[in-house]
């Protein structure tokens, strides 16, 4: 009679995320020592746990992406303002979205995001700002009437998730997944559905469901065409209708990047 041999090891889902985390760390500060962002104390003060980093990069509309990334923004903003549903008096549009992380003082020290081709990853603070070119935008954006425990739980929903894929069709998480990085996030989606997780409602930032836009439709559909891809449909969010929807203040950081770096996050 052949022996048991050792029990099966069940996976730390915990022990997980802190390689992850850890290893995303190394990774990034690899690229940006060359290159290092002091973020003052005044504004590492003023963000908040679970608060929301818009960046608004300088995009050149004379370029074709560019361009059709701006409309799809100006696009997001006439759909809010016809349902009445807007913050902001302006055109400001939003090409990517992360959570802030803060520290047992409450001091932000990271930011969770996800972005394509990497998926779900934890970023210091300096890192996550040495990453947009000279002229980007930041701005800060706080859920409104949202407490301290739900701020926190949204965050937790988030870092359980750090390794999960990026989600290249818009598609939101899978229900069925069977563990939290299995799911997959594009930057709005992993903030979307973190405060919908922390609030237990179907909508938070739109009272009916927000159809993905891509417009000039002409141009999105030879874009994912190229790559061998159908046009995305269905419904999600994207990063400006986050910035403009009501349920979230914001305002401008006075925070200003003095080095061109290269990367470029996509949009969503």
């Amino acid at each position: 009679m052949l022996g048991a041999g050792p029990a099966a090891v069940r996976p730390n889902p915990l022990r997980r995320l802190k390689a992850i985390a850890a290893s995303t760390r190394t990774n990034v500060s690899k690229r940006y020592a060359a290159r290092p962002v002091f973020v003052p104390g005044r504004i590492s003060s003023q963000l908040r746990h679970g608060d929301l980093l818009f960046v608004s990069e300088p995009l050149n509309v004379a370029l074709p992406l560019e361009r059709a990334i701006r409309e799809v923004g100006l696009s997001t903003i006439r759909w809010l303002k016809e349902r009445g549903g807007v913050n902001v008096n302006n055109d400001a549009t939003a090409e990517h979205v992360a959570m802030v992380v803060a520290d047992a003082y409450g001091r932000a020290v990271s930011v969770i995001e996800a972005v394509r081709l990497l998926g779900v990853r934890v970023l210091p603070l300096e890192g996550f700002f040495a990453e947009f070119v000279t002229g980007t935008e930041f701005l800060h954006g706080r859920v409104i009437g949202t407490s301290e425990t739900d701020r926190r739980k949204a965050v937790s929903y988030a870092l359980l998730r750090t390794g999960a894929s990026y989600s290249d069709d818009f598609a939101p998480p899978s229900p069925l997944a069977t563990t939290p990085w299995s799911q997959s996030f594009y930057c709005s989606s992993l903030a979307d559905y973190a405060y919908r997780s922390a609030l237990g409602k179907e909508l938070v930032f739109t009272d009916e469901p927000f159809p993905l836009m891509f417009e000039p439709r002409t141009f999105w559909e030879d874009y994912y065409k190229v790559q061998g891809l159908e046009i995305p449909e269905g419904y999600g969010s994207n990063p400006t209708l986050l910035l403009h929807s009501d349920r979230v203040a914001v305002e401008k950081l006075d925070f200003t990047i003095g080095d061109k770096n290269e990367e470029f996050h996509e949009m969503f």
